[in-house]
């Protein structure tokens, strides 16, 4: 039995959008975005108490 999960990465077309439906819905607490140009992506990490989803949206 798994009893906690890391994170697991989505890819979003709209980082934003994707953000506030976790945290509106779920009531889940949205990290501030980032973006990460050596991998062409923008994150945010969503934590759901037992773990995180990664959502990433493209650069450009």
């Amino acid at each position: 039995m798994i009893g906690k999960l890391n994170h697991v990465a989505v890819a979003v077309p709209d980082l934003e959008a994707a953000a506030a439906t976790y945290r509106e819905t779920l009531g889940a607490k949205v990290s501030k975005p980032q973006a990460l140009p050596d991998h062409g992506v923008t994150i945010v990490f969503v934590d759901l108490g037992n773990t995180r989803v990664e959502l990433l949206e493209p650069l450009g």
